[in-house]
């Protein structure tokens, strides 16, 4: 099979294209032909930055999202069979990037008819993250106010319908040229931060969800509620600020939660809930897909079609 593999850290340009045995499952595993798998940030920063910190074990095969079709099952798989239409994330580098991946059962859901393998392949990390992010560890309820920080990406887009759904009142930030896109999965307040200074326009909030980081994350102390939350995806917040404001604060991980998936993946048969994808790109232009992830704000996601 087709691949793309990673044999040392440190560049994107170190990724190759090349061919693999496939895999075969193990107990409680499925062979997967896959369909669409996802670019995420987090794969071009493990392969650049933290990878050794992450614990990837080189080679690998880079991915953590995908669609697909259930080619075989090992030993004491149970709700799953060969024909199956499945999608999963399945954490760090789970070998999405090629032509079949093995998964964990545990990890992947049946795909319903009504969702495409491209929506499919699109939502559970931006899903899972936004779910966990707000609602596990934010704790947000129906009539709190929440800020979301870069709601153009997918999962601040996720996180703006998710938050919606949940009867929060919700401001979102991002450049003004998403203003309308984000509007309309539910924001009831945009501000372009490129032109306006949300700090002197929010006060406050129960809630700040950071995709940004940075200044982004230092001033949204200010707008926070004595007792409020604040949660990043991107980098540690200041425990010395949280406690200067009396404020919770702290960074979390997504990862699989395949009950979780089992409600969105519904939501989005359903059509409550929407994710967008910007461009599918060829297996074997990977490396570009990732430059594309690197040096641009993407107003949706980008698939990889083996």
């Amino acid at each position: 099979m087709k691949a793309i593999v990673l044999e040392q850290f440190g560049s994107i340009d170190n990724l190759q294209f090349k061919e693999l045995p496939v895999p075969q499952p193990q107990a409680g595993e499925l062979l997967i032909k896959v369909v669409f798998a996802a670019v995420n940030p987090y794969d071009r920063k493990v392969v650049e930055v933290f990878g050794k910190e992450a614990g990837v074990q080189l080679p690998v095969v880079l991915g953590s999202e995908l669609s697909g079709i259930v080619e075989a099952t090992g030993e004491g798989v149970t709700g799953f069979k060969p024909g199956d239409a499945v999608c999963g994330n399945l954490g760090t580098f789970g070998g999405c990037y090629a032509e079949y991946a093995v998964v964990k059962q545990t990890d992947v859901v049946v795909k319903p008819a009504a969702v495409s393998f491209e929506t499919a392949a699109a939502a559970p990390v931006a899903a899972l993250t936004a779910s966990k992010a707000i609602l596990d560890e934010g704790g947000l309820k129906a009539g709190e106010k929440i800020v979301i920080h870069g709601a153009s990406g997918g999962i601040g887009a996720m996180a703006v319908q998710l938050a919606k759904a949940a009867g929060a009142h919700v401001t979102a930030t991002a450049s003004g040229k998403n203003e309308a896109r984000i509007k309309a999965l539910g924001a009831d307040v945009f501000i372009d931060y490129t032109t306006q200074d949300f700090t002197t326009l929010i006060k406050d909030a129960d809630l700040v969800l950071d995709t940004v980081g940075g200044k982004t994350q230092e001033d949204s102390f200010i707008i926070l509620k004595k007792g409020g939350r604040l949660i990043s995806l991107v980098q540690p917040p200041s425990k010395e600020k949280a406690a200067q404001y009396e404020v919770q604060a702290k960074m979390i991980f997504g990862g699989p939660n395949a009950g979780r998936l089992e409600k969105v993946m519904q939501q989005l048969a359903e059509g409550r809930l929407k994710v967008t994808v910007e461009k599918v790109y060829v297996l074997s232009d990977a490396k570009e897909a990732l430059l594309a992830m690197k040096n641009g704000h993407r107003t949706g996601k980008l698939l990889l079609n083996p």
